[in-house]
């Protein structure tokens, strides 16, 4: 998905105003602007003018790509407040409230109309003395006032960022800064993401694969009753429905026999989706950027429109390589990480949820049309840089268990359908650039006369498709020439599943001989099995003429930028984590005289202010210091040690990391004393007085 409202200009920038101190903001906001591929940088309006800052063309919100403005119920409600606000009736009440809300509401689409740019509105939480009836109430009558504003985004939470610790009471008192560190990183997580959603394109097509996506399991293999949908598996087909709800096309791209995808649904009434709900499937052999293609003429929609979900690698791959107008995840294999993949995936965020919205899909199930020739495409580069590295070699008996499931569960790629092979017997090991498949193949074998006859040729569906099956031949070609053999014959019987397998067989040389009953052999000669090699197919076809044209190719960091998030970024101890470590580490020089607190307090300073001090002799205000950092630092005093700074100190020339590390300790004594103080008078207040004389006496004596 291109972001192509923040791109449109390289000098993007992203205008905040807050009732509050909202400068912590900054650092995780730009933190989102690069990881977004986006850049540019974020200006402030002046501390508390979120009025004036609004209705002036030329503030930093009248001149930025896209706004927020954060404000807090009790901060508006306030008498004599800074914003310059008409103070009106009962103070904090419903009425005050509305009021405000309204003013603030009209100040907002005003700007935002003027500007062209994307606002958000962000309602944040009050002080726990302030009391949750106000910021209920302003809430309400914000959302109500802008709801069908398309410039205008009401926001009331950082959900689903959580945070335990949200309020710091001694910053708020000190310098308006009411949040936590990990709360602010919440705060701008919630804005940068809304704000994506706001600006980004939509994707209007979700293609999801079945086998490890939809369910554990193989349901080639394991059946319609063996596939696994548990409770984690569940979430992910919630997470879908939500998708649905909000009227994005939900199709199937699956290497299935279709029969087998639709009673896993039938076996499973209770699903939150049911097959009803799926506008359209390809289900089947072919490549899946080739089924992605067909999807996009059937619904007549452009391939940057799409996302495609799978949890393999390969097809991930294959899929970008084929359509890279769309975008494709790969979602974890484990099922409780892809269902937060899904919560966290940010290009599937939806703001308003329109009656239209919700009809869509019934619209395109209704009106779904023939699929339309596909548009000519080749797979022969992908193939070619995909480092397939197939190992055959007897089995031996470690592989005894896998060679068994194999033979029971492999029904697409099996050409007699022999469970239980008996004869000489090869497995096949199979690995590529992006992993190893494990144990996936098997033949088995025996000679008879001039002729190398495979009683058995499976080959797992996971492996399918990548030149693994043509491998196999030509290993059994080239063993039939070692032994001296003329020709290799492959036992084969039509099955209902097994129809791949039969594919297969279509496109070889030779012939096919009866075996009597229903088994047939196919007889080719040895030289002609061993030069057996995989082409991709080359499939040409014309794209439909109604079919909306594609956009820009998104670029091809894109899907890496949405995987890293929803992978990495789900949590805000995560985001603070990345964030720090996207900063350059401050270079401290070696004090050797620093006591432990003067190095803490030299740390401290590197972090916040735009010098790093290289001496306990350093003044903090020299080094760039202003009061905000001046509260954030004193704000972590009082967390490591605490302590609260006296101002007397801190607004001096004296105000160097030696003499305020001084300080700490002098206060840390202080606190120290009067703890034992506190103590012993505690002590004294429980005793009677002839308790308290005698240890008098015992004092003097």
């Amino acid at each position: 998905m291109n972001d192509n409202a923040f791109r449109a200009s390289r000098a993007f920038r992203l205008g905040v105003a807050a009732t509050f101190t909202a400068e912590p903001l900054a650092d995780v906001l730009r933190f989102w602007l690069a990881e977004l591929g986006i850049g540019g940088d974020v200006d402030f309006a002046p501390y508390g003018q979120v009025f004036p800052s609004l209705l002036d063309p030329g503030s930093v919100l009248g001149r930025a790509g896209a706004v927020a403005v954060l404000v807090r119920a009790q901060d508006l409600t306030a008498a004599g407040g800074s914003d310059g606000m008409d103070d009106g009736a009962d103070d904090g009440g419903s009425g005050r409230v509305d009021a405000v809300a309204a003013d603030l509401a009209a100040a907002v689409r005003t700007s935002a109309k003027a500007s062209g740019a994307p606002h958000l509105l962000m309602v944040c939480p009050p002080s726990p003395e302030a009391g949750s009836d106000a910021h209920a109430r302003l809430a309400a009558v914000l959302q109500e006032a802008c709801a069908g504003d398309p410039g205008v985004h009401v926001l009331t939470s950082a959900e689903p960022y959580e945070v335990q610790e949200v309020h710091d009471a001694f910053a708020d008192r000190i310098g308006n800064v009411p949040y936590t560190e990990p709360y602010f990183a919440a705060l701008a997580t919630a804005l940068a993401r809304r704000l994506h959603a706001m600006t980004a394109p939509r994707p209007k097509v979700i293609v999801a694969d079945c086998d490890g996506t939809l369910w554990d399991g193989v349901v080639g293999e394991d059946g319609p009753d063996g596939v696994v949908i548990g409770p984690d598996r569940l979430r992910v087909w919630h997470e879908l429905s939500r998708q649905v709800d909000a009227g994005r096309l939900l199709c199937l791209a699956s290497k299935n026999d279709e029969k087998d995808v639709r009673e896993v649904f039938a076996r499973h009434p209770g699903l939150p989706i049911g097959l009803e709900q799926i506008t359209a499937m390809r289900i089947g052999w072919d490549a899946k950027s080739q089924a992605l293609r067909s999807l996009a003429a059937e619904l007549d929609l452009g391939l940057d429109s799409f996302v495609f979900l799978d949890d393999s690698p390969v097809e991930c791959a294959e899929v970008r390589a084929g359509c890279p107008e769309a975008l494709t995840l790969r979602l974890p294999a484990d099922p409780a990480a892809a269902a937060r993949f899904l919560r966290h995936c940010w290009p599937l965020d939806h703001t308003a949820v329109t009656d239209a919205d919700r009809a869509r899909g019934r619209y395109y199930r209704e009106q779904r049309r023939r699929e339309r020739a596909m548009g000519e495409m080749s797979l022969t580069d992908f193939f070619a840089t995909l480092d397939l590295a197939v190992t055959i070699t007897p089995a031996g008996p470690e592989h005894a268990e896998r060679v068994s499931q194999l033979a029971r569960r492999t029904n697409q790629f099996n050409l007699s359908a022999e469970r239980h092979p008996d004869g000489e017997l090869h497995v096949v090991e199979v690995r590529d650039r992006f992993g190893d498949y494990g144990l996936v193949g098997l033949t088995a074998a025996h000679t008879d006369g001039d002729t190398l006859r495979a009683d058995a040729f499976l080959l797992s569906c996971r492996a399918l498709g990548r030149g693994v099956e043509h491998r196999m031949l030509a290993h059994l070609g080239a063993l039939a020439g070692e032994r001296g053999l003329a020709r290799v014959a492959l036992a084969h019987r039509v099955t209902s599943r097994n129809r791949p397998a039969r594919d297969f067989l279509a496109g070889l040389p030779g012939a096919a001989a009866p075996a009597g009953g229903d088994l047939l052999w196919h007889v080719l000669d040895a030289d002609a099995a061993a030069a057996v090699v995989h082409v991709p197919a080359e499939t040409a076809a014309t794209a439909p003429a109604a079919a909306a044209p594609a956009s820009e190719a998104a670029p091809r960091a894109d899907w890496e930028r949405v995987e890293t998030i929803a992978t990495r970024l789900t949590d805000v101890d995560a985001i603070v984590r990345a964030l720090r470590a996207a900063a350059p580490a401050p270079v401290l020089p070696a004090v050797l005289t620093a006591t432990p607190v003067e190095a803490a307090v030299m740390r401290w300073w590197a972090e916040i202010l735009d010098i790093p001090p290289t001496s306990v002799d350093d003044g903090f205000f020299d080094l760039g210091g202003h009061s905000l950092r001046l509260v954030q630092f004193m704000a972590r005093v009082r967390a490591e040690y605490g302590v609260e700074l006296p101002f007397d100190t801190l607004y001096t020339t004296a105000f160097t990391v030696a003499e305020i590390a001084r300080v700490i300790e002098e206060q840390q004594v202080a606190q120290a004393g009067n703890a034992e103080l506190e103590e012993l008078l505690e002590e004294l207040e429980g005793l009677s007085d002839d308790e308290i004389e005698a240890l008098l006496v015992r004092g003097e004596s």
